[in-house]
């Protein structure tokens, strides 16, 4: 693990038709290409915002959960056969990632390895892995990666040939489609913390007023105004809300799933 180790570990991330956004070799010493990819890949395991549209809580999500990414950057390297001419390599598609390492499965089926059986093509590696906190030399790794994506609808792909070792996680966040997503009518636009607070409003109180609105907001922010409502109400909430009644005795309400998509269709085209 010197730095005139021979290892070359390639990275790439691709756009929609397969063009290089990022492509570059990490070499030197193992441990620190090893620091050196963790960090890359990290930095692109990106984070989604969405709003339960139940509770109005925002929610991160992970591209890739858990973790399973990390799991499955130390897994290729702690297991890659070094005596195979070849490379690790390590690309992000905007659906998934695809980690790839030379050596197939070490005198152990798919399913053993699934089941957290471990063999050792590394001994020595994984034990210096094991020491350093990389990993726990107790056959979790794989598992880990299971359990991450544990009742998910995409579920990584285990690809194992004779020479190589293929691993494929999903992007969970790659194309959220609001009718299918698990969580109930999640609002997906950038709203501001404000702006969640008020529709929780208008939930919880529906058929208030402007006025009344702002009395409801101003236990929770005192400094709101009732420009600052209403603008809210015809710009970015008009999708999720409407006034309903006459202009005297009218007031706001939420608009029904149904309603909320087809105005989203009506934009889109």
């Amino acid at each position: 693990m010197s730095d005139q180790s021979p290892i070359v570990v390639k990275f790439a991330k691709y756009d929609k038709n397969m063009n290089f956004l990022v492509k570059s070799e990490h070499k030197g010493s193992l441990l620190k290409v090893l620091n050196d990819v963790l960090e890359h890949a990290d930095n692109y395991n990106e984070t989604s915002a969405i709003i339960d549209g139940s509770s109005f809580k925002r929610i991160e999500k992970k591209a890739y959960p858990g973790a399973a990414l990390r799991e499955a950057l130390l897994n290729a390297f702690a297991h890659a056969d070094y005596f195979i001419r070849s490379n690790i390599k390590i690309e992000f598609f905007e659906d998934k990632v695809k980690i790839t390492n030379p050596g197939g499965i070490y005198k152990a089926t798919l399913e053993e390895i699934m089941d957290g059986i471990q063999t050792y093509r590394n001994p020595g590696l994984v034990r210096i892995l094991s020491k350093l906190n990389y990993v726990e030399n107790f056959g979790t790794g794989i598992p880990r990666i299971l359990n991450a994506y544990a009742g998910q609808e995409k579920q990584p792909f285990f690809d194992p040939t004779e020479n190589f070792f293929k691993l494929t996680l999903p992007n969970l966040i790659f194309n959220i489609d609001p009718l299918s997503d698990p969580i109930p009518d999640p609002i997906l636009d950038p709203l501001t913390d404000f702006e969640i607070a008020l529709m929780k409003t208008i939930k919880e109180n529906p058929g208030l007023n402007a006025m009344q609105l702002l009395n409801k907001m101003l236990i929770i922010y005192p400094n709101a105004t009732i420009d600052k409502v209403k603008n809210s109400l015809k710009r970015r909430l008009a999708k999720y809300c409407e006034f309903m009644g006459s202009r005297n005795g009218g007031g706001y309400h939420l608009r029904k799933k149904d309603e909320i998509d087809g105005t989203r269709t009506t934009r889109n085209d």
